[in-house]
């Protein structure tokens, strides 16, 4: 391998069957593809193909893609939200996956998820109008047991999961914020409810970016990190981490935070 390529499309592909990632599976994947340096292909275009293509190998036909392609730029404006031309803000990976034919994307204007595979129908078509929570695509990767992929960057800082979690414990530092939007469909434009669990704005919240939760012995025992050009790829199943993040908000409801908040609104 020469000084200015740091991987290659075969090392992409043996770094996922190590994660043990196999044939069939459904991968929910995020992070930082800069971070792992030069691929053999040396341009932005060919990286991006060349990471489908290692992943399309070891997951198969039988498998599914998933990724973020969130685009909270529009929260609070009167720009329309169009499923199938509005870009994806979270990185150029997730945008390549969304303008693939044969996406389904989630009807949400500001987070939604584009699946791509056997199960990217049962995944985002026909969603609730939340983000997280009962029959969104957050729920239904739990369903199908589906690994959390973050590239290049520690699971910590990218396990948006987390929010499905307080979502369903009910922390008490947020609440449902219903948002009447713009959606383009076709040649009109109608204005629609979607919804977000937001936190509160009075509340001194002090996030510890997850570090407790991450290190409740489940996670600990589960998590996978494997080496990847200049950077690393971690892995866990979304269940696991439900289950772990379930048990810690159990035992401490603000277990998100780094400590319970002074200041709190919601208390009567």
């Amino acid at each position: 391998m020469s000084r200015n390529v740091h991987y290659t499309t075969q090392n992409i592909a043996e770094a996922y069957s190590q994660l043990g990632v196999q044939a069939g599976d459904v991968l929910y994947l995020t992070g930082n593809f800069g971070n792992l340096g030069f691929h053999e292909s040396q341009n932005k275009k060919g990286t991006l193909q060349a990471h489908l293509k290692a992943i399309r190998a070891v997951i198969g036909d039988a498998g599914t893609l998933a990724v973020p392609t969130h685009s909270f730029s529009l929260c609070n404006t009167d720009s329309p939200f169009d499923v199938v031309a509005t870009p994806s803000e979270r990185g150029p990976f997730t945008e390549y996956i969304r303008q693939i034919p044969g996406t389904v994307r989630q009807l949400h204007p500001f987070a939604s998820i584009t699946a791509l595979g056997a199960a990217a129908e049962e995944i985002c078509s026909n969603t609730a109008r939340h983000a997280y929570g009962p029959n969104t695509p957050f729920h239904r990767l739990l369903q199908q047991d589906a690994w959390f992929i973050s590239v290049s960057m520690p699971p910590e800082r990218t396990c948006s999961i987390v929010h499905h979690v307080e979502q369903a414990m009910a922390v008490p530092y947020r609440y449902t914020k219903e948002f009447l939007h713009p959606i383009q469909r076709g040649d009109n434009i109608t204005i629609e409810p979607f919804y977000l669990y937001v936190t509160y704005r009075d509340v001194d919240l002090v996030r510890d970016r997850n570090e407790k939760i991450f290190q409740h012995p489940l996670l600990r025992d589960h998590v996978k990190k494997i080496p990847l050009g200049l950077g690393h790829l971690w892995a866990y199943r979304l269940r696991i981490f439900e289950q772990a993040a379930r048990d810690a908000l159990t035992q401490d409801i603000y277990a998100w935070l780094r400590q319970p908040p002074v200041k709190r609104p919601y208390q009567r």
